[in-house]
């Protein structure tokens, strides 16, 4: 599968998401927080994509050089979005000079301690990076068997890479227009079934379905059991119902002969008849 998408934030102030939808885009991505403030058109953007029937997922952009600055950074991004259900990710947003000087495996730790602190307050969370900070500023290739990748590649066609969302254009784009109702967005392929997993797992805000309960299994009917007969049930070997009041009596298995059982409405007067066993249960 690979379906169309889009990620924006106060750089498309002004966009109509239900256009958007009309112009072929399945799910936006809203940037929702940066270090310690809330994007101004995140709200904006949520309410035009529900509205619009549109997938959501949201990102942070990391202002952190700490660990424990990144897990704050997270807990601050879980207060902006708290109390809204997103169908794909939430991710977190590394790049720009300001990591610069921060090692490989420091810019690892602080993505796994961001996305671990999301993951503990009950969101899919994954990580946002280009081709070359993949390759060259982090451990990408482990993150991503830990953590959804969203990478940024703009080109004809994404990386040999373990990336679920691949970032394939933006103001420049090889492969459409890279305007969307008129404004330049990012534009985004996903390639797998995120609002599916998320729900079933019940996380991004929403309860998972309780397992639907199991059918009691039906005991064996035995001679002597005491019983009643499922209304309509026909006369064995018939198409003929029986009498009314017989479907509300309790009535008594006296013989069984495989299927066939015979009943009566007294446990030792005379018979009422034959039955399919399918058509009684026990009382």
């Amino acid at each position: 599968m690979k379906t169309f998408g889009i990620d924006i934030s106060t750089w498309q102030n002004g966009l109509n998401l239900a256009a958007a939808k009309a112009e072929g885009v399945k799910y936006v991505i809203i940037k929702a927080s940066e270090s310690n403030f809330t994007d101004p058109q995140f709200e904006n953007f949520y309410k035009q994509a529900k509205a619009a029937g549109l997938g959501v997922g949201a990102y942070h952009y990391l202002g952190s050089k700490t660990i424990d600055g990144a897990k704050k950074e997270a807990a601050y991004f879980a207060s902006v979005i708290k109390g809204k259900q997103f169908d794909y990710p939430v991710f977190v947003d590394v790049e720009g000079d300001f990591f610069k000087g921060v090692s490989t495996a420091n810019m690892t730790k602080l993505i796994t301690a961001f996305c671990t602190t999301m993951e503990s307050l009950g969101y899919w969370c994954g990580f946002y990076t280009n081709w070359d900070w993949y390759n060259h500023r982090m451990d990408g290739k482990a993150l991503a068997e830990r953590f959804s990748l969203w990478l940024a590649f703009w080109g004809l066609e994404m990386p040999a890479c373990a990336a679920q969302m691949w970032q394939y254009g933006g103001s420049t784009n090889f492969i459409r227009s890279p305007q969307i109702n008129g404004i330049t967005c990012d534009q985004d392929y996903c390639y797998l079934d995120y609002p599916a997993l998320i729900k079933a797992k019940g996380l991004n805000g929403y309860i998972k379905a309780a397992p639907a309960p199991e059918k009691p299994k039906e005991t064996p009917i035995k001679e002597g059991d005491v019983v009643k007969m499922k209304e309509g049930a026909p006369v064995y070997g018939t198409n003929t119902p029986y009498l009314p009041f017989v479907y509300h009596e309790k009535l008594y298995v006296r013989y069984l002969d495989g299927n066939r059982a015979v009943v009566s409405t007294n446990q030792y007067g005379a018979v009422t008849g034959a039955v399919d066993v399918k058509y009684l249960y026990k009382i």
